[in-house]
């Protein structure tokens, strides 16, 4: 009987699956995003600046399984993750200086001939373990300097939540001005996890890039635990 049921809502869905999956503007499937920047561009809210993906849980779980052929009961599983991360909630960022100039030249041994620099130093919840249900801060620490130490310079941050190889929440981007030519950065935001977040090991990833183009982006990631 289950099995019936799943059948039929597979096959509504992949009745619908243009209207559900994301294409391409010629039709074709979309590329696999390379970073949460990339997974945002391709959602239509993205200008919004918080994105929650995964919209139809289980059942579409189910149908990828069908369509690229792996076990029916295991696509579903991976389904009910996506259904469940629906109830993740973002809050707003805030950004603030944790070390001067000096202190980002001596942190990475940086020389004014490398021109500008900028890394993510540190992705971690606090606390390390939320449980589900509860708020805690998205924390990211990151370093950023240029040779001019009188210059600002504007960092845009993307920040995002895998499961596996699949985002699943994204938010940016946001900007912060670093004034006299660098520092090192520290950024919360606050997320709630919805009340029954599924099991498992999930992946934070934060990227920096520069709106002027004066450093490549770059991609700070780390890994989190969750208890159902």
């Amino acid at each position: 009987m289950k099995r019936g049921i799943v059948t039929l809502l597979i096959l509504t869905l992949l009745l619908m699956g243009c209207a559900s999956t994301g294409t391409a503007p010629g039709g074709g499937a979309q590329a696999h995003p390379h970073n949460v920047k990339d997974w945002m561009s391709q959602q239509s809210r993205a200008k919004k600046g918080a994105l929650v993906g995964a919209l139809v849980g289980a059942v579409a779980g189910a149908a990828t399984a069908a369509a690229t052929g792996r076990n029916l009961w295991e696509g579903a599983a991976v389904g009910a993750v996506s259904g469940a991360v629906v109830g993740f909630v973002i809050g707003k960022g805030q950004d603030k200086i944790y070390a001067n100039r000096d202190d980002a030249i001596r942190t990475a041994g940086y020389n004014p001939s490398q021109g500008y620099l900028a890394r993510v130093e540190e992705i971690r919840f606090e606390p390390a373990q939320p449980k589900p249900g509860q708020t805690a801060n998205l924390y990211v620490r990151y370093l950023v300097v240029g040779p001019n130490p009188n210059e600002d310079i504007k960092v845009r941050m993307f920040r995002g939540l895998k499961y596996g190889d699949d985002y699943i929440v994204g938010a940016g981007p946001n900007e912060f001005v670093v004034p006299r030519g660098g520092g090192i950065v520290e950024s919360t935001m606050p997320v709630t996890l919805p009340a029954k977040v599924p099991q498992g090991t999930y992946g934070l990833e934060a990227l920096l890039e520069d709106p002027a183009g004066r450093f490549s982006e770059v991609v700070g990631s780390s890994s989190l635990y969750l208890v159902g």
